[in-house]
């Protein structure tokens, strides 16, 4: 395929988080994916309901991804074998913020590489393909667990792996208010780390979105703010991340969002192909992540 085919074009990959986490995460998925315009979601090993999840990605088209779990959630494997990931009950940190302190203690990344590494195998033995990486709270990005996970996904073959580091003129426009100061601390913190972390990226033949969209607007998204984003894009391939879920106020809303004809509309004016990371392939430019240029063999656009 000539390299300039699509250069004109615009991609997009609309992920759901949480895949496996509870029933009503499930049910939600499912409904944006059967109705909506959902093409991805990031699996939990360790979710209570893994196995209701592993169902209803194999019966759909839906892009899977792992969504590495490192805080508030369970781990895979047991206590025995990750004792200071753990407690008794096999539950990890609540908290992020202190997950992520406790990262630098000695012998937490042999226990975490084992974990990652655990979760992996656990997707794959339930028959589905990964083609994208994640995780839970972004943990991913602290760079020595950056590291381990994209070793880890280069010798599956997976090479997608998420790099959440939105625009400042995104975080002053569209994050949401409820969350005070935080989405600028994290615009400072993943704006460091994001240089750093493309550099290991990139030695492991991994490739990261031109721009990912969510962050500074997490669990708060709505169809207005999904109609202002995509009049914001300025790159070849975009991911929107969402965590609808039929159980909560704010999934409901971002259930809506997901299924509102309006976005869908937008999309379509737009001219914006919608796809998943299983049909993406071609070369990805990582030291400039304005910059991309890419070659797809194969692209599926829904609704």
């Amino acid at each position: 395929m000539d390299r300039d085919a699509h250069k004109d074009e615009r991609f997009l990959m609309i992920v759901a988080d949480d895949l496996g986490r509870s029933s009503s995460t499930n049910l939600a998925i499912a409904e944006a994916h059967d109705t909506g315009i959902l093409t991805a979601a990031s699996i939990m090993a360790g979710g209570e309901a893994f196995e209701e999840a592993v169902k209803i990605a194999l019966a759909r088209r839906l892009s899977i991804g792992l969504h590495i779990t490192l805080c508030d959630g369970r781990a895979v494997l047991p206590q025995s074998q990750i004792p200071g990931l753990v407690d008794s009950n096999g539950w990890m940190e609540k908290s992020p913020s202190l997950a992520w302190l406790r990262f630098r203690k000695p012998g937490f990344l042999s226990q975490i590489d084992a974990e990652v590494g655990a979760q992996f195998d656990r997707v794959e033995e339930a028959g589905l393909c990964i083609s994208f990486v994640n995780s839970h709270h972004h943990l991913h990005m602290h760079p020595s667990v950056f590291e381990i996970v994209c070793r880890h996904a280069s010798k599956r073959g997976i090479s997608w792996i998420r790099v959440p580091a939105e625009p400042i003129s995104i975080v002053v426009g569209f994050r949401s208010p409820s969350r005070g100061l935080m989405p600028f601390i994290e615009w400072a913190v993943f704006g460091m780390l994001t240089r750093y972390n493309l550099r290991t990226a990139r030695r492991y033949g991994m490739r990261a979105d031109c721009g990912v969209y969510g962050l500074s607007r997490a669990e708060d998204v709505d169809e207005e703010y999904l109609i202002g984003i995509v009049n914001h894009f300025r790159n070849h391939v975009n991911e929107i991340f969402l965590h609808p879920d039929t159980a909560t106020v704010a999934g409901r809303q971002e259930l809506g969002a997901l299924t509102s004809d309006k976005v869908r509309g937008i999309l379509a004016s737009r001219g914006i192909v919608l796809t998943g990371y299983g049909e993406l392939s071609g070369s990805y430019g990582l030291q400039n992540r304005g910059q991309y240029i890419p070659a797809f063999e194969k692209m599926r656009s829904k609704g």
